[in-house]
């Protein structure tokens, strides 16, 4: 039971603790939020009349979203952790001021004590989601927000409780205290929570920069406007908006007329009515939302889920006008707070399908800057007009029945911009299940089978396979019949989303031409019903056609947990099989193999690895890898020198993921190993984001073979970038760095020589590969220094530099100097600004004591060198030049092992001779 419990919390391992503290903090600032809120009327009607909030409203309207915008603007310099210190500490210092002038005569205090909650309400709950933006990257936002938005709703309740249920026994003075409590609170979960920040958090203010919006309000305006189903949706937003901003007015009016005569009681019991409130509609929406919501989203469709709220408002506000008390006025309140937060919040989600993530973003900010102040703005400016409950109740009335007009208009417009994008092929596959979950959505996609494009279908199938609970029997079936293997495959695999057992048309794909078919078929029949699915696999594996048992033997693999116990017999059956499908019987049998006992599977496995067919040894070393079997790892290692079979091993080996560090590092390290295959390590080791990776790759920096030396550096950049920590800092970068740079310095000399354009050909070849090497030199430099400094910002200057354009070239080099530490400049910045190649040369000799070359000294040096192109460039220019001073090099490389080498060698000796 605690394991399914676990097993429903979205949370991997690792982010326990942090999700922990970012609960808490949600949970804070929403309680914080909500011990105040009923405080904001209760403060204002002690001392002014409810005819005077319209100009609170108005007021809430100009500053809200202006001041919190400034505050993110101004404070870019700041690390968000320092933000949110800064902001709870002046939040802080205001919740004592107005405690101690809280009794003080101050005619606009009920004012500026309305508006400052309501800016310190947006301004902590977007700093949390700033917070959460820097520890949690895309992926885990998906899983984790929603249970951060679980502590949003549990905090809510809990501060509501506070003045609902406690207002008889706490003062005041006390919730101002508590309050400032949480914030101290507050402080020390962002201090705890950003320690497990993202790399990008480092920069201070950079996130922030980015995340801005250079939108203009004229550009939003015209992307709103430009599309009906944008423009319905806002104008349903702004109406039930205004309707809401009159319902709490009316309230508020109620609860003044009603609590008028009670003197210093007046405070308690509007604090705590609102108290009581804010709880239970809390509490009816969250019950609303777990019990309700589905139901009416799955069953009626998006239609019904957005007319929801208008219409109970509607309702409500007919009561209002019918009978103007306090009780009605509260009803009406009360269904825009369960209604919003819950069946509508799930319908309108549903309207944002049909739009692209930018698009999704762009709406929600013109909603939250725009809208939003405009909605209230009207709204007070209605309730100025005819204030009073009948007359207000009758301008909802009025707003309430055009937004049932628009939900009905705006259901049509979804239909076709969903109907649009469909045809365009732009549903994001990565959403489709958290909006495609009402009927009419999911008969838009069945309809789009009849589509006569295969494109057009694969891409609905593939909708349809994760929306699930979709009725289009009638529309699928007979895809299963399709000209199209890929269609064909599709529509088998989408079965699972229907209600209802197909496994007898099914059962009739298992002689179909298509491989990919039958072994789609075979998942189904095992899968659509789990007790059997052990007697169905072993029927299928006993099938007189090999076909259908090869499928069933892919079917077992993928189905580790089905319960069939394997045998010898069944993977012998299948390794024996002779003629057409033979291969593909082999490749399904190592996948067996893997499932039998390690004694035996080892085997079995090692002597497919052997096979002459690549696809039945590829199958070997991923069946291998999925089962964990460490004694094959050498084997798989050996497959990364062969082409064919490259991209295999890499996946087989990051399977076996950071158990076979070691065995890698190893074989790194050894030289009795071919270049060909210690090359390939780093690449694996660059995907296994391990410290231990990082460690093996710094021990190798200083490998002798120039291309082996460059990919672990290239691997280090990888894990850098995966994992901001990798790798550690250690003297050998830095160490590392200084050799390049003489590295550079020294091929700078070599080139020297040989850069005369009047030279012979082989003269240039020699000189374009010395260049060549330089430019080698430099980059890997560069991604050296990616490690020691901030890997963006080196990349963009390294960009600039290897660039055409000369004012880019200057900042980059201007940027360099002012982030390089003194030893690094001296050495590198020359390089990039010195023109003058005797210069550098000059400069190389008096700091490395790299001497020039003469052109005979050079040769000697380049063949000295482990790079063997530069050896056969060399070697070229000693017989293209017929130099005989250098003719007992040429007769020592004659016997090199590498091939160009050795015969460029014997080619200029016969040329000196």
């Amino acid at each position: 039971m605690r394991k399914r419990l676990l097993d429903l919390v979205p949370v991997r391992s690792g982010e326990g603790h942090v999700t922990s503290l970012m609960f808490l903090y949600i949970f804070s600032t929403l309680t914080f939020y909500y011990i105040l809120k009923p405080m904001r009327s209760s403060f204002f009607l002690k001392n002014l009349p409810s005819t005077k909030l319209p100009f609170a409203y108005i007021l809430t309207a100009i500053f809200a979203g202006t001041l919190t915008t400034l505050v993110f603007k101004y404070s870019r310099r700041l690390s968000v952790v320092s933000l949110l210190t800064a902001t709870n500490l002046v939040i802080v210092g205001t919740l004592f001021y107005f405690r101690s002038v809280m009794g003080r005569p101050i005619w606009y205090l009920p004012y500026v004590w309305f508006v400052y909650l309501q800016i310190v309400s947006v301004l902590q709950v977007a700093q949390f989601w700033l917070l959460a933006g820097y520890i949690y990257d895309n992926r885990q936002a998906k899983r984790i927000y929603g249970l951060l938005g679980a502590g949003a709703i549990a905090g809510s309740i809990a501060g509501s409780f506070v003045p609902a249920f406690l207002s008889k026994t706490l003062s005041t003075d006390m919730k101002l205290l508590i309050a400032a409590g949480i914030c101290f609170v507050l402080i020390a979960l962002a201090q705890i929570a950003w320690r497990y920040r993202r790399p990008e958090a480092d920069e201070p203010g950079a996130g922030r920069k980015q995340e801005e919006s250079q939108d203009r309000l004229v550009d939003l305006l015209r992307l709103v406007f430009g599309s009906r189903h944008l423009a319905l949706m806002v104008l349903l937003v702004c109406l039930t908006l205004i309707a809401s901003q009159i319902a709490e007015w009316q309230v508020n009016n109620a609860l003044d007329r009603s609590y008028r005569d009670l003197g210093q009681d007046k405070e308690n019991l509007i604090d705590q009515f609102w108290g009581r409130f804010y709880f239970w509609t809390n509490i009816l929406g969250i019950t609303l939302q777990l019990t309700v919501t589905g139901f009416v989203v799955s069953r009626l469709g998006i239609g019904a889920a957005i007319v929801f709220l208008p219409g109970g408002l509607l309702l409500a506000s007919i009561g209002v006008f019918l009978a103007p008390s306090l009780s009605t006025t509260a009803l009406a309140l009360g269904s825009n707070n369960v209604f919003r937060y819950s069946i509508n919040r799930a319908g309108f989600e549903l309207l944002y399908l049909p739009l692209s993530p930018a698009v999704r973003k762009k709406l929600k900010l013109f909603v939250d800057v725009f809208v939003d102040r405009l909605g209230r703005a009207i709204a007070a400016l209605v309730i100025l007009t005819f204030n009073n409950l009948r007359s207000t109740s009758a301008a909802a009335i009025l707003l309430t029945v055009t937004s049932v007009g628009v939900c009905l208009a705006l259901r049509k417009a979804y239909v076709n911009a969903f109907r649009e994008q469909l045809a365009r092929r732009e549903v994001d596959l990565a959403e489709i299940q958290r909006y495609v979950t009402d009927p009419q959505s999911l008969r838009l996609l069945a309809d789009a089978l009849d589509s006569p494009h295969e494109r057009q279908i694969l891409y609905s199938l593939r909708l349809l396979q994760s929306a699930r609970r979709v009725d289009g029997a009638g529309k699928l079936l007979p895809l299963l019949k399709h000209a199209s293997p890929h269609v064909r495959e599709q529509a088998v695999r989408t079965l699972p989303a229907l209600p209802g057992n197909y496994g007898q048309a099914a059962e009739e794909l298992l002689k179909d031409p298509s491989e990919l078919v039958r072994q789609a078929a075979a998942e189904y029949i095992c899968s659509v019903d789990p007790a059997q699915t052990a007697d169905r696999l072993r029927g299928l594996l006993d099938h007189k056609e090999i076909d259908v048992r090869v499928a069933a033997a892919r079917c077992v693999a993928s189905l580790p947990s089905a319960g069939l116990q394997m045998t010898q017999d069944y993977v012998r059956g299948l390794l024996s099989v002779q003629g057409p499908a033979a291969v593909q019987a082999r490749t399904a049998g190592a996948h067996l193999a893997a499932l039998l006992p390690a004694r035996e599977s080892v085997g079995l496995l090692r002597e497919l690895l052997g096979d002459l067919a690549p696809e039945v040894v590829a199958g070997a070393m991923r069946a291998g890898a999925r089962a964990g079997q460490l004694d094959l790892v050498f084997d798989v290692v050996q497959k990364l020198s062969e082409r064919r079979l490259r991209g295999d091993a890499r996946d087989a080996l990051l399977t076996y993921g950071q158990r076979i560090t070691g065995s890698l590092g190893d074989i790194l390290a050894d030289t009795g190993h071919s270049l060909k295959l210690r090359r390939e390590i780093p690449w694996v080791l660059a995907r296994i984001p391990t410290l231990r990776s990082a460690d093996i790759l710094l021990d190798n920096l200083g490998a002798q073979d120039p291309l082996l030396r460059y990919r672990v550096v290239k691997a280090l950049n990888r894990l850098h970038e995966t994992k901001h920590e990798l790798p550690p800092a250690r003297p050998v970068i830095a160490e590392r760095i200084y050799s390049e740079t003489r590295a550079y310095y020294e091929a700078l000399a070599l080139w020297q020589p040989f850069a005369d354009k009047r030279s012979s050909a082989s003269a240039r070849l020699l000189e374009s590969a010395l260049r060549e090497k330089m430019d080698q030199d430099l980059e890997i430099i560069f991604r050296l220094l990616g490690l020691q400094y901030r890997q963006k910002d080196i990349y963009f200057a390294y960009s600039a530099l290897k660039g055409s354009r000369s004012d880019r070239r200057a900042a980059a080099i201007e940027f360099l100097d002012n982030l390089l530490q003194k030893n690094l400049k001296s050495l590198i910045l020359p390089l990039l600004e010195e023109p003058s190649a005797e210069r550098l040369i000059d400069m190389a000799s008096r700091i490395f004591g790299i001497p020039p070359y003469t052109r005979e000294e050079a040769l000697r040096k380049i063949l000295e060198r482990p790079d063997v192109w530069l050896k056969a460039c060399a070697l070229h220019e000693i017989g293209d030049e017929r130099i005989t001073a250098l003719s007992d090099l040429c007769r020592t490389f004659s016997g090199a092992t590498d091939l160009v080498v050795r015969e460029t060698a014997e080619w200029a000796l016969k040329r000196v001779a």
